[in-house]
Formats: C-alpha cells, structure tokens, sequence
C-alpha cells in the first residue's frame, strides 16, 4: 500500500513474470504530483530488456497454467478482481489524483466504475464460442471456434491511467490473453497499484506485466515480434509510430487517438447552451480529457 501522507518519496517496482523487480539498467524514473510541483514516487525507467522479459512471461503464462484454464474459471478471477477493485477504489484514486492532478471526485468515480466492466466481460468468457455449418457433403463436420490472439501489448495514457487500462484489459482476459502493459511515464504509479491486486485475484503469473519508462520501452514493446495485438490510446503522433513498429512484424493495431476538442454547432441550437457546452467540455477535468468536445 502507498503512503502518500510521509512525505517520503515512494520507491515502486513494476511486475513481470509474478515478480516486483526494478529495471535491469537499474534506472529509475521520477513521477511528479503536479499540484505541488514535488516528486513523490520512483518507478523503473524499463527498456528493451524489460520488455523483453515481460513478453516471455506473458507467453509463458499464455502456453501455460492461464492458456489452459476455462473460460468459467476466467471469468470468476474477473469477478474476484472487480470486487477488488471496487473495494479498493478510494485507494486507487488517491493515488491517481496524486500522480496525475486529476479531481480526486472525478478519479473515485472512474475507479467505482471499473468494476462494472469487469463484471460485464467476466460473464462474455464463457459465451464465446463458434458455430456449426451444415456441410453439402455428408461425411464433412464444419465448425468455428474463438482462440485468444495471445500476448497483448496495452499502451495507456497519463489522463486515466486505471479505467483506460481496464478498457483494453477486460475484453483481453475475458478471451484468454496475457497481457504486457506499459503506462505513460507521466502516470505510472496507479497502474502499479492496480497490478497488486492481480495477485490478490488468484491470476497465475505472467497473465499481466508492468513494465514502466519512457519511449524506449513504448518502442520496444511495439516493435516486439513475440507481441500478438498492440492496443494504444495517446497522441496521434505516437500512435502512427505504433502503427509503423506493429507493421513490421504484421501485428494487429488497435489505435484510440487523441483528437478531442471540435464541436458542431447547428443554426438551430440554442447559442447560449451550445457556449456553456463547449466550455465545461474543454475545462471540465482541467482540459485532461481525450473527448472534452
């Protein structure tokens, strides 16, 4: 558990493989609360080897102990998580807030919401399946199944490190796939936070890994071959890098940008509300919103 209240300054770990490990360069990044302008938490400056590692992990776990387990035993671990997120969401804002400057009012009611789509995604895992086509020829079966793609590369942004997670998170588990997720720089500590509760979930290890730093690791893990499914939401700049890295070994991109500010305004509206609107939109959350229209 974090104590934001010492005043010391956090010294965090990412996760790979099950196991809390700084970088192997033994580089550590500094994350800044903005509101007082101070450092208060340490995180792994990760690179390629990090990511390295994590990708192995999250393949072992995928061939392995998670690759085996039912689609009803997923979705129980699902559910175990999103009672554990919600009875942790208090903490999960704070920590949040602290990291990001975000309203703390506004980061509980991500938090809270979390869990719902947990539960949502929990029940889908064991209502994914085929279907059978009748066949012109008497002696053929023909028949569908769903497989997970396999190792998943999550990207998540600094406004909503948590619930933006969740998003790319939750449909990925329900299917059967590993995880390898790298923060923004800006925001890493929530994610951190979050990843503790995995283990208290039950998940096998491997099933997700952490791996915190800058662009070097955003690229190493983009340009990863043993990455399946790349999942990205930030600037659109960065994710055309992504999109180019993920081309060259035919990875799959799924890409969230983050054009958010244009509104249309009818001849018919009414001005003054369209104003108002307009306004709340781009300040509302201090501008850190990636949909403010």
């Amino acid at each position: 558990m974090l104590d934001k209240r010492s005043g010391a300054v956090e010294e965090l770990k990412m996760l790979i493989g099950g196991e809390w490990v700084g970088a192997q360069s033994g580089k550590v990044l500094p994350s800044e609360n903005p509101y007082v302008g101070q450092v208060w938490a340490n995180v792994p400056d990760g690179g390629a080897q990090d990511i390295d590692a994590a990708v192995t992990a999250a393949r072992s776990a995928f061939d392995g102990e998670w690759g085996s387990m039912s689609a009803q035993a997923r979705g129980k671990l699902m559910r175990r998580l999103g009672d554990l997120i919600a009875e942790n969401a208090e903490e999960i804002a704070q920590v949040e807030s602290t990291d990001n400057g975000k309203l703390y009012k506004e980061m509980l009611a991500q938090a809270k919401y979390l869990p719902e789509w947990l539960y949502y995604f929990a029940g889908a895992a064991d209502k994914i399946g085929g279907e059978f086509i009748p066949s012109e020829r008497p002696n053929f079966h023909i028949y569908t199944r769903h497989e997970p793609i396999g190792v998943v590369g999550a990207i998540t942004p600094w406004n909503s490190p948590v619930l933006l997670l969740g998003f790319k998170l939750a449909p990925a588990l329900a299917a059967g796939c590993t995880l390898v997720v790298k923060p923004s720089e800006h925001t890493p500590a929530s994610t951190l936070r979050f990843a503790q509760l995995f283990e208290e979930a039950g998940f096998p290890p491997g099933v997700i890994n952490i791996v915190t730093g800058g662009a070097e690791a955003g690229a190493a893990l983009s340009k990863h071959p043993g990455i399946n499914k790349l999942a990205f939401t930030g600037s659109d700049e960065t994710g055309k890098r992504v999109m180019q890295a993920g081309a060259e070994n035919f990875t799959r991109v799924t890409l969230e940008l983050g054009g958010k500010s244009p509104n249309i305004v009818f001849e018919d509206a009414d001005i003054e509300a369209a104003a108002n609107g307009v306004i709340a939109g781009i300040f509302g959350a201090t501008g850190q919103t990636c949909m403010a229209g």
